[in-house]
């Protein structure tokens, strides 16, 4: 449990580090912004996500690979939207780096089903479509067993920082 915490821990402190390195640069936009960010998650069951991410959308145009991205923390819930038994709610809180190919989040997750709650640190690694399209993998690290019907370990998201001026840099 503490070789999780440890590296959870690793990998966020360097996000933060690569975020915030680096010389000013007459190539380098930066913009502040709170991008919306829905997105389909599938694990054992299908969910939705709703989030809000606040952050930078980063343009880099010098050099051979043009770096097109956002960083920054998000907010949200997720939810599998039925009625009944099986309801199952999450907000969660953690922070994405996603810029021209790569994305990787660091979440922590509260799910709520039939009066049962799991909390979960949740890392997620995968593609990006500069930063405005996400696929990502995901392992949820559990820290109580909640019974949970419909929620595994493992999961595959799909999100969408929706912005401007990344679709726009993506050319969309």
């Amino acid at each position: 449990m503490n070789k999780i915490l440890f590296i959870s821990v690793l990998l966020f402190t360097s996000l933060f580090s690569y975020a915030q390195s680096g010389e000013p640069d007459k190539y380098k936009k930066t913009y502040n912004d709170i991008i919306f960010s829905p997105g389909l998650i599938v694990q054992h069951e299908t969910f939705l996500e709703f989030n809000m991410l606040i952050g930078d959308v980063t343009v880099v145009t010098n050099g051979k690979i043009p770096i097109v991205g956002v960083d920054g923390f998000r907010i949200g819930v997720e939810t599998n939207l039925r009625d009944g038994r099986n309801h199952t709610i999450a907000p969660k809180i953690g922070y994405e780096l996603s810029a021209t190919v790569f994305a990787i989040r660091l979440s922590a997750v509260n799910y709520f089903q039939n009066g049962n709650s799991e909390f979960r640190v949740l890392p997620e690694v995968g593609i990006s479509m500069g930063g405005w399209a996400n696929l990502t993998y995901g392992y949820g690290i559990p820290f109580n067993n909640g019974n949970l019907n419909n929620v595994s370990n493992h999961r595959v998201g799909l999100s969408f920082n929706l912005d401007r001026r990344l679709s726009d840099e993506v050319g969309l």
